[in-house]
């Protein structure tokens, strides 16, 4: 069954309307006609099975035959921080996020970011990512879609911390303790809400650490290898989320 994304907006009345580029790809593309089931979601965590009723020209008109709130969210609300990184990386790390389950991204400018953005940029970014979170959205069958929130500097995202029943900085310095020993106390604790944050290439420096540790971080490491940006940030996610019962 083909699925398709809508706003809330777009489902009235037991009829769900479908327009812009997935009106056009399921009319051009697919040819699917009145008479087709198909799949949608809004994004929200409802999915429905519907039946086309009309395609046009300019839209495609679906009847609802079924609801549920989807069984594929994680109890778990995970926020990636992640120290933007160089090039197309940050794209490679929204897309494998979101298929992991992850509950927000979050961008943070850090001391060793490489990338310069003005605020046009910072959007400009932002709506990218957050295109690239629907699509994958849509691809792993999840009904939530996560969002990617315009980028901050570090300074702004402290101020977040009390948003998270636990916060966890991945540093490549920390020998002492592992993102996995961690875990075992959250698990017996069954927090909802946690935030990772990951360093870009050439990860934090130490007043950074320290300015994280102040502001209530618990910092981990991932062994005695260095990891990249965008290997940290999708191992810390499937540790967090194998540990606390979220792939099984």
């Amino acid at each position: 069954m083909h699925r398709f994304m809508v706003a809330p907006e777009q489902i009235q009345d037991k009829r769900i309307t479908l327009t812009g580029e997935d009106h056009k790809h399921l009319s051009q593309v697919l040819r699917l006609g009145p008479g087709d089931i198909i799949g949608v979601f809004d994004g929200s965590g409802m999915e429905y099975e519907a039946r086309l009723i009309k395609v046009d020209k300019a839209e495609a008109l679906a009847e609802i035959l079924s609801s549920r709130l989807s069984d594929t969210e994680p109890r778990l609300r995970v926020t990636l921080l992640q120290g933007i990184p160089k090039g197309e990386k940050m794209d490679w790390i929204v897309q494998k996020a979101v298929e992991l389950g992850v509950y927000q991204v979050i961008p943070v400018i850090t001391q060793h970011t490489v990338v310069k953005l003005d605020q046009k940029e910072r959007q400009k970014k932002a709506e990218r990512w957050n295109r690239i979170a629907r699509e994958a959205a849509k691809q792993c069958k999840r009904a939530f879609v996560p969002q990617v929130l315009t980028p901050v500097s570090l300074d702004e995202m402290l101020k977040l911390r009390d948003n998270y029943d636990a916060a966890v900085l991945l540093y490549e310095n920390e020998q002492k303790k592992c993102l996995k020993e961690l875990m075992i106390c959250y698990t017996i604790n069954k927090i909802g809400d946690i935030a990772l944050f990951v360093g870009p290439e050439g990860g934090f420096s130490s007043l950074e650490v320290d300015k994280c540790f102040q502001n209530g971080f618990a910092v981990a490491g991932l062994g005695k290898r260095i990891l990249r940006s965008e290997t940290a940030a999708i191992s810390g996610l499937s540790i967090i989320m194998y540990e606390m019962g979220e792939m099984q």
